[in-house]
């Protein structure tokens, strides 16, 4: 008679032990900056669009807590800067792409590059003329490491919660253009999450967001979606809820 070794199952230990400690584990940064502190953030409102300004001292700060000094712990790499005139306006503007390193606090290893790209005006179109930005160069950087975070999960409570950033309906400039029929589902997906998720948590909206939204589209951000039937898809996926 062949013996066979068994290795019993603890008690209280389901199949999908293993599946939920990797998935905890791979969001034990993202849950470190998904939180905003109320004194980094600064409402605006340029007359183009509104939102929730926030300071780039803060990223900072949370980058070198969580990995160590700049230059150290984590840096940037591959930066190129870009300027473009928008025949339009004739403004011009200037684009930063960078890649963001860390090293892992836990395993020392050293991430892949993580992409951002942002921008800023550098001329800029007044009633009394084009004037430059002298500081255009460094807002496009400031811009780009942000946008580098956000794949970390930084200010994930602000970008989700928001109706409207800089990257809406109606910025004309370095940005994708959207259609009328898009616009008009952005806008009404925009009312129905507003709707559902008014009296949500932070924490609420992010499951939310992780239920009713990536499952459809595969992103958070559904304003940065220009997929129409994707669109529909959502926005019916949520009429239905």
């Amino acid at each position: 008679m062949t013996k066979t070794n068994e290795t019993k199952q603890p008690a209280g230990e389901s199949e999908n032990t293993q599946p939920l400690a990797k998935s905890v584990s791979n969001m034990r940064l993202y849950v470190q900056v998904q939180d905003t502190p109320k004194e980094a953030q600064k409402q605006f409102n340029n007359g183009r669009f509104s939102g929730t300004d926030i300071n780039p001292m803060w990223r900072i700060k949370k980058l070198t807590e969580l990995f160590g000094p700049a230059g150290i712990g984590w840096w940037t790499e591959d930066e190129v800067f870009v300027t473009e005139k928008c025949e339009e306006t004739s403004e011009t503007a200037v684009f930063c792409s960078l890649k963001l390193f860390y090293k892992d606090p836990e395993t020392g290893e050293i991430s892949h590059g993580i992409t951002g790209v942002g921008g800023n005006k550098f001329t800029i179109q007044s009633r009394s003329g084009n004037y430059c930005n002298d500081e255009a160069y460094k807002m496009a950087y400031t811009d780009a490491l942000s946008i580098a975070c956000k794949a970390l999960g930084f200010s994930s409570d602000i970008y989700f919660a928001n109706d409207k950033t800089k990257y809406s309906l109606t910025d004309t400039f370095g940005t994708a253009a959207v259609s009328e029929d898009v616009a008009a589902l952005i806008r009404e997906i925009d009312a129905l999450v507003r709707d559902q998720t008014k009296n949500m948590t932070s924490a609420q909206k992010r499951v939310y967001a992780n239920e009713k939204i990536i499952p459809v589209l595969g992103i958070i951000d559904y304003k940065s979606c220009r997929d129409e039937v994707k669109m529909k898809a959502l926005r019916d996926s949520l009429k239905a809820a």
